[in-house]
């Protein structure tokens, strides 16, 4: 449940809170205390068997071929040979069938048709007595010609034949060759159309191109189906991938290249990375041999975010929930959020005078290379907050997640002096401040509002007021780099 916060005028504030953050804390290092460090170790590549499809040791050399006029395929069960495409027998989605080769040389026909775009995968096994050879033809409907398309022609007795291809809605006929030898075979058929667009992604070489903060869902067709997709980046970033599957399918990293290229878990949701100049391949599969041409899976790869491209930012606070990454220089001198440089830099100043009194508004927050973020791990530490509104803010946007930061330096820079008299006098005040709470925007890296101290919200009477909720998991602060 979100906890709502509103700071609104007219409230009697303790103008030096954040005075009192311990002395000694803040001199320790500009604030940079030991944090968890990103592991050594990478997230591990796991081993991902790829198969060799449509083999092609031999060409086929049966020659032109076409069918009498009208015929079409026939039921395995009729008392027919199918030893000729005229008597080809018809086969259906996700089932196995089973021949023999007689005569070493013949072949026996097979034919299915394809209503929309489609995966089709043919697995051939066959006896040891066997070398068996497997070849797919489109049919030309005005011709009655069979045009080979291609197939799986792996030399050696009983070696299996693995066949796949996207094929464009039309007729097909596909033939087991005995090339040579004779014996039994068998062979099962699968037909998918769900992820046609993405296949056939089965190996590293055919890995579907896929981007940070995109999402795509495909199918594991067959028992042996391996999906492979392929992620490019050229700068480093704060990433979550994940998979959503009813059949409990797998979302691993199978290889990656680049001389740069590592991944580590960081962050507060197991699947956070951070993600190294690389390529990666991730491979989608099932580990217990379910398989589907309907239930889908889902992959994300979501960007949390960017980081700077200074390389010295060295110190990482990651927020996944919210989108938000934050980074500091190694003097923290430099701090970033979702790669913006972040600027508190802030001057107000306004005048007047009537009958009733004066007044006179200057407020200011100078950046200064010695003003640094609190570190701490108390109420001051670097947070992720849901901005909702507020009726001063130093830049007008809409509701977002924002960046909660304290920052603290040894000698004053934030400065609220207003200066007022006669019917104005309650909200006289001239302080200065060693420390301040801000919400910044991770869109920009610019000050969105002054949190606290803030004179309008806390101090000063009128109908002002600053709205926030903390509904986002604490923020996660790691040290990496040099």
């Amino acid at each position: 449940m979100a906890v709502m916060f509103s700071l609104s005028s007219g409230i009697t504030a303790n103008a030096a809170t954040l005075d009192s953050i311990p002395e000694n804390v803040l001199s320790e290092n500009n604030g940079q205390m030991e944090f968890l460090q990103i592991p050594d170790e990478e997230v591990p590549l796991e081993e991902v068997t790829e198969i060799a499809l449509n083999a092609a040791d031999r060409s086929y050399a049966g020659g032109q071929l076409s069918l009498s006029d009208g015929v079409m395929p026939y039921s395995e069960n009729d008392d027919i040979s199918n030893t000729s495409p005229d008597y080809a027998y018809l086969v259906e989605n996700d089932m196995v069938y089973q021949g023999a080769i007689e005569t070493e040389g013949e072949y026996r026909w097979y034919g299915f048709a394809v209503n929309e775009k489609s995966k089709v995968t043919i697995f051939l096994q066959m006896a040891e007595t066997l070398d068996a050879d497997l070849y797919l033809f489109s049919l030309d409907t005005e011709t009655y010609s069979l045009d080979l398309v291609d197939g799986s022609a792996a030399e050696g007795l009983g070696v299996t034949e693995y066949y796949a291809q996207v094929l464009e809605q039309g007729i097909y006929y596909f033939a087991v060759n005995g090339y040579e030898g004779t014996g039994q075979f068998a062979f099962a058929f699968f037909q998918s159309s769900q992820d046609a667009n993405y296949e056939v992604n089965d190996a590293l070489s055919t890995a579907t191109s896929v981007s940070i903060g995109s999402s795509y869902t495909g199918v594991i067709d067959s028992p042996l189906d391996i999906d492979f997709y392929a992620l490019s980046v050229s700068k480093a970033y704060i990433m979550n991938y994940s998979i959503s599957s009813s059949n409990g399918y797998s979302l691993l990293l199978a290889n990656k290249s680049g001389s740069n290229a590592a991944i580590y878990s960081v962050g507060d949701s197991s699947n956070d990375v951070l993600i190294m100049p690389g390529t990666y391949y991730f491979a989608v599969l099932s580990e217990d041999d379910v398989y589907s041409t309907t239930s889908t899976y889902t992959v994300n790869f979501k960007k949390v975010n960017e980081l700077a491209a200074d390389s010295s930012a060295n110190i990482i606070g990651i927020c996944s929930a919210a989108g938000i990454v934050f980074q500091t220089n190694s003097s923290g001198s430099v701090y970033y959020v979702n790669g913006n440089p972040i600027d508190i830099s802030y001057s107000y100043s306004s005048s007047s005078s009537n009958s009733a009194g004066s007044q006179s508004y200057n407020i200011s927050i100078t950046d200064r290379d010695n003003v640094h973020v609190y570190l701490g791990d108390d109420v001051y530490a670097p947070s992720a907050i849901y901005y909702m509104n507020s009726t001063r803010p130093a830049m007008k946007v809409s509701s977002r997640a924002a960046l909660e930061l304290t920052f603290y330096s040894d000698s004053n820079f934030y400065s609220v002096h207003c200066v007022c008299s006669g019917a104005y006098k309650e909200n006289h005040l001239w302080q200065d401040f060693k420390a301040v709470t801000v919400i910044i925007d991770p869109a920009t890296g610019k000050l969105i509002d002054i949190e606290d101290f803030n004179y309008y919200y806390d101090y000063a009477v009128g109908s002002n007021s600053l709205t926030f909720t903390r509904s986002y998991p604490s923020m996660s602060l790691y040290k990496y780099g040099n």
